[in-house]
């Protein structure tokens, strides 16, 4: 395996949790051209990977892909990304060797199938791929390869108050999302405890609904880069969040995490480490998985997390 190629993963969150494969992968292969192809969304937080030597971009065009990997003559690919179209193009770039899992129908372009396993958090999924062609895994802790810190967002840490930041919101499915009312209730408790709060994350509508007008609740909403987000979440005191990339950011960069979750959710996708408090509730229609939430339209578990309990849970 002189030249390898990573496809993916192109997600925050799973790229978070990728990162021990990145390093690990080096270690097994120190003397190889490693290059991480990724889609843009993931590119700010990919592009200063230690473990490899370049990093492409995605493209959407499918032909032009095929064009630049057919260029870089890879020896083998490591498919972290779980689509068809992934494998499909890596097989139509004439990578010889062409790793990973054979879920979407995707097998026949596959030259080693991966074995999966239930029950697995994400960074152990992984790097079960690794362990299956008979690599070592000595470490299993995920990394963020920190930015340039934005310092424009230093008015949030102005004096010694503790700042909680609070992402209510999922793009990915709205059934993952917490009520409004809730995020306005537990600010406002907040507040009255002697915490600064900043919203955060992305949502939806072009302007979020929630108005809370307290010079100590600060409105980041859709306002953010991955760059500014990074800045802020490191100097936080608290991350409160529903299940989304930038509840693993938090917990790696050594922030106490409280995440809300969908119950099934907590399998694979739970933040990494111990200083980190999961919230779920079992409903009757329990476990959740990506084909309920999208015809959810009631997302009862979400509503049974209530503030109050949220509350309880800060200086865990």
């Amino acid at each position: 395996m002189k030249r390898i190629l990573i496809r993916g993963p192109d997600t925050i969150g799973s790229f978070v949790l990728a990162t021990p494969f990145f390093r690990e992968l080096r270690r097994n292969y120190t003397d190889s051209y490693i290059v991480l192809c990724i889609k843009p969304l993931v590119y700010e937080i990919a592009k200063n990977c230690p473990y490899v030597n370049k990093v492409l971009i995605y493209e959407r065009n499918k032909i032009l892909n095929i064009k630049i990997l057919r260029k870089e003559r890879f020896d083998v690919v490591f498919l972290l990304s779980g689509s068809f179209e992934s494998a499909f193009v890596c097989f139509l770039s004439g990578i010889k060797e062409r790793i990973g899992y054979s879920h979407d129908h995707r097998g026949i372009f596959l030259t080693k199938k991966i074995v999966e396993k239930e029950k697995m958090h994400y960074i152990d999924y992984i790097l079960n791929i690794l362990e299956s062609i008979g690599c070592n895994v000595y470490e299993r802790s995920p990394e963020i390869y920190l930015l340039k810190e934005n310092k424009n967002y230093e008015f949030l840490f102005r004096d010694e108050k503790p700042v909680v930041g609070i992402n209510y919101f999922s793009i990915a499915d709205d059934a993952r999302s917490w009520p409004e009312d809730y995020v306005v209730y537990l600010s406002r408790e907040l507040v009255k405890k002697g915490f600064r709060v900043v919203l955060l994350g992305k949502d939806n509508k072009e302007n979020s609904r929630i108005k809370i007008e307290d010079n100590e609740v600060i409105n980041l909403i859709n306002k953010t880069t991955l760059n500014d987000f990074i800045s802020i979440v490191k100097n936080l005191s608290y991350y409160i969040s529903v299940s989304t990339g930038g509840i693993h950011i938090a917990s790696v960069l050594g922030v106490k995490v409280i995440g809300l979750y969908c119950p099934g959710e907590e399998v694979g996708w739970t933040p990494y480490g111990k200083n980190s408090k999961v919230i779920i509730k079992n409903v009757e229609c329990s476990p959740c998985n990506q084909h309920k939430m999208k015809y959810c339209r009631d997302n009862i578990c979400m509503k049974k997390i209530l503030p109050e309990e949220v509350l309880s849970y800060i200086n865990f």
